[in-house]
């Protein structure tokens, strides 16, 4: 299971944009992803408009609820720390 991360920018764009950037490093250092998962499948800036475009796989499993009996969707652990 990999370690909490603390997200240093103020706004939830920024957050976003922080978090694709935390995958990718950890999905391409091979001690933190041992599997090879690949999670950030394609990232690109338009450099002209500034505009990001972002490609992801998630994993997810569902899981039961034990509060209100309802399925949740969770994602699954990939990386290591």
């Amino acid at each position: 299971m990999a370690t909490k991360k603390t997200l240093g920018a103020a706004t939830l764009e920024n957050q976003l944009l922080e978090i694709i950037e935390q995958t990718q490093r950890m999905q391409s250092t091979a001690s933190n992803n041992p599997d090879g998962a690949t999670v950030v499948t394609a990232y690109t800036r338009n450099m002209a408009t500034g505009l990001v475009t972002v490609s992801l796989s998630i994993p997810t499993d569902d899981v039961l609820d034990p509060t209100d009996g309802s399925i949740d969707v969770m994602a699954t652990e990939l990386f290591v720390d």
